[in-house]
């Protein structure tokens, strides 16, 4: 049976912009490898929030994160939408956030520890709109990424654009990689000293033929059809970046408009930091 009506039966659903910013959070605690990643997920936020250069909606799914984060996700950050949530992995929740966001959309991808730059998302949308069945940019361009998901990128480029092969990202740029992800840049130098960037040229823009999984851009329904579910918290990215590579271009633009932090904020990334947040939510 029923008494009365549901008082929120004419209630419209939550209206997104046209472009959506989705990262998924995960910090179960503050301690051993985790002890100074609250500072890393915040300067994640508010460099990506600070420095969109447009109105998005942001939207924050939080995997079991410990009561602190939560806190300042909920009454200091206050994204447009959060989710909160058991640590169901964070491939399920990439796959779900992707899935809710309405055909039509543009979705700005990124993990929780990413630094964003000065007006980082509007070259990323300038190379998503101007090259053909692009399938996601990256503004994070990487040596090693060039290993795999770039098979159809490369031929389109061979035939369609101008393809350029040659060691064209800075070492500084890798070497700064290496040290987000504690490995050795000089073993990295000599593991990638065959290994060759791809540049192509297209009416005039410019892009590196890869991407990056832990920060990008692309369109709604073409994420959609690259989206899986699985219960691994950290599982394999090659498949998805393969899979993207298939239903179209997989992009980087020529600039390095965002970077891995790492699990701690050195002095470096806390200077260069520094110069990309407005707002006042660090605590």
């Amino acid at each position: 049976m029923r008494k009365g009506n549901n008082p929120n039966r004419s209630s419209g659903a939550a209206q997104y912009m046209p472009i959506i910013l989705i990262v998924v959070t995960h910090l179960p605690n503050q301690t051993g490898y985790h002890a100074g990643r609250m500072e890393v997920v915040q300067t994640c936020l508010n460099t990506m929030r600070d420095n969109a250069g447009q109105e998005t909606t942001i939207i924050v799914w939080d995997n079991g994160s410990s009561a602190d984060l939560r806190d300042w996700l909920q009454f200091e950050y206050k994204p447009d939408m959060l989710m909160l949530s058991e640590n169901i992995g964070k491939t399920a929740a990439r796959t779900s956030l992707i899935r809710m966001c309405p055909p039509g959309s543009i979705i700005g991808y990124s993990d929780d520890d990413i630094l964003f730059s000065k007006d980082w998302l509007n070259p990323q949308l300038d190379l998503l709109r101007s090259f053909p069945n692009v399938a996601v940019v990256t503004g994070y361009p990487v040596r090693t990424a060039f290993r795999w998901g770039v098979e159809n990128t490369l031929a389109w480029a061979c035939k369609e654009g101008i393809l350029e092969k040659g060691e064209f990202l800075p070492r500084q740029w890798e070497d700064d990689f290496c040290v987000s992800i504690g490995r050795d840049p000089i073993w990295h130098k000599e593991n990638t000293v065959d290994d060759i960037d791809y540049r192509v040229t297209y009416k005039g823009k410019h892009a590196y033929c890869t991407a990056h999984h832990c920060q990008f851009v692309g369109y709604q329904e073409t994420l959609v059809k690259a989206t899986r579910y699985d219960g691994r918290s950290l599982g394999d990215e090659k498949p998805f970046d393969i899979a993207l590579d298939k239903l179209g271009l997989r992009l980087a633009t020529i600039d390095k408009l965002t970077r891995h932090i790492g699990n701690v904020l050195d002095s470096e990334i806390k200077q260069e930091a520094a110069c990309y947040i407005t707002s006042d939510q660090v605590s």
